[in-house]
């Protein structure tokens, strides 16, 4: 077995994350995958338990399996999307195409397919990790590079690190870790069309299959919490056969 390894600053706590997964063999791989790559980690087999262990310590992350018993995983990511500032990595299988797409939309980071590769289960865990906020002063690894810096557009002030939208008016919107990325490279390419593979892989750091249609959620959602009207975008265009732009204006990071 390929154990890839991660080491922590003795001044920093390790990310604490969760597993919601019913399988028991699933679950504990995962546990001891997360475990060997430096994490802490807990592990539950249903939404009751996860609320509980929630409660007690709080994680920087989730890993919620979709096929669980009485509540399922969707009905668990709404609701950690509206109770908590948390990452949400989901699993599926890989003909779940459609889950996939309702996953995200639910609110998730991003999403993993069963059976999974190890490495790419972490490399997708430290991608979301990279941009979670801290929750209850937990500690995360420090931004690298463009995207710590806080990006202004059409005055709206966009906090990459911590996945918040400052509107023009002062409301905070609160972002996933991903529309928050997506927003980024929107507005530091304003006026420019960037196409879905672009973005795919920008933002989810993957090659994008013709059928999946996670650049496109992405945008439906971030178009919900910003335009006026998100069936009349004036702000996050579509350019047919082509991709996206956000309308063209000066976009500075400071």
């Amino acid at each position: 077995m390929l154990v890839v390894g991660v080491c922590f600053s003795l001044s920093m706590r390790a990310p604490h994350i969760l597993v919601v997964e019913d399988d028991r063999f699933v679950r504990e791989l995962v546990e001891i995958y997360l475990a060997a790559d430096g994490y802490r980690v807990s592990a539950v087999a249903d939404g009751a338990a996860m609320r509980d262990a929630l409660a007690k310590d709080r994680a920087d992350l989730v890993v919620m399996d979709l096929k669980l018993p009485g509540e399922d995983g969707l009905t668990l990511t709404r609701y950690l999307r509206s109770h908590y500032q948390i990452g949400i990595v989901i699993l599926t299988t890989r003909n779940d195409a459609v889950d996939r797409v309702v996953g995200l939309d639910s609110g998730a980071d991003d999403y993993v397919t069963k059976p999974f590769d190890q490495r790419e289960l972490l490399a997708r865990i430290r991608s979301v990790l990279r941009r979670v906020a801290t929750a209850g002063g937990q500690a995360r690894p420090a931004p690298t590079g463009a995207d710590s810096r806080d990006v202004i557009f059409q005055g709206f002030r966009l906090d990459v690190d911590n996945n918040v939208l400052v509107s023009p008016t002062g409301h905070h919107i609160e972002l996933t870790t991903k529309e928050a990325l997506l927003l980024a490279h929107l507005a530091r390419n304003s006026g420019k069309v960037m196409s879905r593979d672009m973005l795919m892989d920008l933002v989810l750091q993957r090659s994008r299959d013709p059928l999946d249609r996670s650049i496109d959620i992405l945008v439906t959602r971030v178009r919900r919490k910003i335009e006026t009207d998100p069936k009349k975008p004036s702000l996050i265009k579509t350019i047919r056969g082509s991709g996206y732009v956000l309308a063209n204006t000066a976009a500075e990071s400071i």
